[in-house]
């Protein structure tokens, strides 16, 4: 018998997790203030099957202990046996018609056989026809007093609202790490399994919270009466710690050669949704740490979502490798900060090219442009406003465009927008046009339409705000004009 089925928690007691949850059910066993129909809600093996068999038997239990079943007496006993004929488990996924659902309601008539309550466990509700819906919303509407129905689904947002208003509903929860180590380190102690700290930490966090996920991956673990994680990273091509940082850094400096590590994970078999997750985990902790630091995260924000995004469309994607290699992609292609990237250019750093443009503005007796880097950035255009930024670069004031007498610190305003997590096209515009304020009224000339449409936006002006009032001048308007 498979470890999960074997360890199915029998009583509320040997429930992990989802206190609150067990909590009022016994509670309610207890002052025997039971409704007719419950609706469990939650992802995949987070125990509503599990809690419902349990509640089913309590509510039927001849001597409950403090709302849970005894498991002595003759009705829990039955239900042991999977001989309990007045508790019926029904699967929707493969009952989705109306006419199964009549057939419930047909039976529902009759009084129990052997218990006080005829109790119907309908699992994956959500699969149900419409006209089921309809038939069953018929005997929710005026229950039989006989009768207990308890649904559970992994998509409430499928049930109809008409279903869920008559239901006391009950949202389950992803069990934490500390749960499903828990509950691992029982069934360990029950098989004599010798287990290491790495591996309950590995399962734990594969599982991404459902229990039946890893009770599974752990019995799959399990070789000699042991777990290793040696052997977890051998079998499952786990990568290093130290081939994990690496490829982060690579990542983070843009490093091209990140693209050929990954194709060689693949080719040797590791896994590559865990691997992409483990570099979030890494990145977090970066990201922190430079916030600590004081320093501008940005990047790193940009990074986490783009992996993020990947992962979560690899899931309903055709080829897994090919959506998160895309995801990487994107990161290496990421111009993340333009004014930096500019002032490379300036530095000669990054060689510029000429676009078709540039081309047909050559064939428009436009004055020619050599290829050397220093004319190609003096004959330049800054859309956001002239070269601004690269000459603002150049200028060690800090109020390096402070309007006559207004005495306001753009260069300071600048750093606060980016603190906030503005991008670059914000500063580039602020800094290619002439800013002045007036009272609480800062007032922008820009220099081009993209640098007005860029700051007329409401995140951009929002960033402004909250800038400026960190600085000590709290505006009342935002004037741009170009």
């Amino acid at each position: 018998m498979a470890l999960y089925l074997k360890y199915r928690p029998l009583t509320f007691s040997d429930l992990t997790g989802q206190e609150f949850i067990k909590k009022t059910l016994k509670t309610a066993i207890s002052e025997d203030k039971t409704v007719g129909a419950y609706i469990f809600t939650g992802p995949r093996g987070t125990g509503k099957t599990s809690t419902a068999r349990i509640f089913a038997k309590a509510i039927n239990c001849e001597n409950p202990i403090d709302g849970d079943p005894c498991g002595v007496c003759e009705t829990c006993v039955a239900f042991g046996n999977n001989s309990l004929i007045d508790i019926i488990e029904i699967d929707a996924a493969s009952h989705t018609g109306v006419d199964n659902i009549r057939e419930i309601i047909e039976k529902a008539q009759f009084q129990p056989t052997h218990t006080k309550y005829k109790i119907y466990i309908i699992d994956e509700v959500h699969m149900l026809s419409k006209g089921a819906f309809n038939a069953l919303l018929k005997i929710l509407e005026e229950p039989p007093a006989h009768i207990k129905f308890i649904l559970a689904t992994t998509d409430i947002h499928k049930v109809p609202d008409t279903i869920l208003s008559r239901c006391q509903r009950y949202d389950f929860k992803n069990f934490s790490e500390a749960d499903i180590k828990e509950r691992l380190s029982y069934i360990a102690s029950k098989e004599g399994i010798v287990v290491d700290e790495a591996s309950y930490h590995y399962v734990a966090e594969s599982s991404e919270g459902a229990m039946r996920n890893a009770v599974s991956l752990f019995e799959q673990l399990i070789v000699g009466g042991t777990i290793s994680y040696e052997y977890i990273k051998e079998t499952l091509g786990i990568l290093s710690k130290q081939e994990q940082q690496e490829f982060l850094q690579k990542l983070l400096h843009k490093d091209i050669s990140a693209l050929s590590d990954f194709e060689g994970y693949k080719n040797e078999g590791k896994n590559l949704k865990n691997f992409i997750k483990t570099i979030i985990q890494l990145l977090q902790t970066d990201s922190i740490e430079e916030l600590k630091k004081g320093n501008d995260i940005s990047r790193n924000i940009d990074m986490l979502d783009i992996l993020h995004t990947g992962l979560q469309q690899s899931k309903h994607s055709f080829d897994e490798s090919l959506t998160l290699k895309i995801a990487l992609l994107k990161i290496l292609n990421t111009v993340d900060y333009l004014g930096e990237r500019h002032e490379e250019k300036v530095a000669g750093k990054i060689p510029l090219v000429v676009t078709q443009i540039d081309k047909q503005a050559e064939t428009k007796n436009t004055p020619e442009i050599t290829q050397s880097k220093e004319n190609l950035v003096e004959a330049a255009k800054d859309i956001f406003g002239n070269n601004q930024e690269v000459n603002n670069a150049k200028i060690s004031s800090p109020k390096s465009h402070i309007s006559s007498g207004s005495g306001f610190d753009i260069e300071g305003l600048i750093v606060e927008m980016k603190k906030k997590g503005a991008k670059a096209a914000a500063s580039m515009s602020l800094r290619g046009s002439h800013v002045s304020l007036e009272g609480d009224v800062l007032s922008v000339q820009t220099k081009t339409q993209i640098a007005e449409q860029t700051l007329k936006k409401t995140d951009n002006q929002e960033f402004i705000f909250q800038a400026a009032t960190e600085m000590g001048i709290p505006l009342s308007r935002i004037q741009i004009l170009n």
